[in-house]
């Protein structure tokens, strides 16, 4: 009995120093060294990030995330994969103050609250070099394809086809990587 609820002890006291080394590698400045630490800290938790990706200052991740190599998740960013989890792929840039989570609260029984109701899981899936500008919200269920921009402050509720640029709340389509100039600026300048 005594052993077993020394164990217990032993137990939270490691979360608690966990928790704690996570909390200020999250306050230290956003040098090299410091976002190597970030990008040990998390893989050390478990989350399966690729080679040389940088994590910023103040960065929280929850449920299954996985990202690719070479990406940068900027300050301030919480990213939560829930049960079905967020796929990043490579290259990818996210922006301070966004936020990606694969879930949604209930909502389709108006006769028990929503607090009450079951979340509805989703996956979401980012292709490879993608630019996600700063606070914006991704949703359940969405992906965005390879090459896609998705400007500032921006929600996106709905797939982005490749190479798209994003914008607006819900998010649309306002314009294309691959449109030449004439198309995007209208006056060919």
């Amino acid at each position: 009995m005594m052993l077993s609820r020394l164990l217990n002890r032993l137990e939270v006291l490691t979360g608690v120093a966990v928790s704690c080394t996570g909390t200020l590698l999250g306050l230290l400045p956003n040098d090299g060294p410091f976002c190597r630490m970030r990008l040990s800290y998390w893989r050390m938790r478990g989350y399966h990030f690729g080679d040389d990706s940088v994590i910023f200052r103040n960065v929280y991740f929850l449920g299954k995330v996985t990202m690719g190599r070479s990406c940068a998740i900027s300050n301030n960013c919480f990213l939560n994969g829930g049960e079905e989890g967020i796929d990043i792929g490579d290259y990818v840039m996210i922006g301070p103050g966004s936020t990606v989570v694969a879930f949604n609260h209930g909502f389709a029984d108006c006769g028990i609250p929503m607090i009450k109701q079951p979340f509805e899981h989703a996956r979401v899936v980012m292709g490879d070099d993608i630019w996600i500008g700063a606070n914006c919200t991704v949703t359940a269920g969405v992906r965005i394809g390879t090459g896609s921009i998705v400007g500032a402050n921006s929600a996106v509720t709905k797939d982005v086809p490749p190479f798209a640029i994003v914008g607006g709340v819900p998010a649309r389509v306002i314009g294309s990587r691959k449109a030449t100039k004439v198309e995007q600026n209208g006056d060919g300048v």
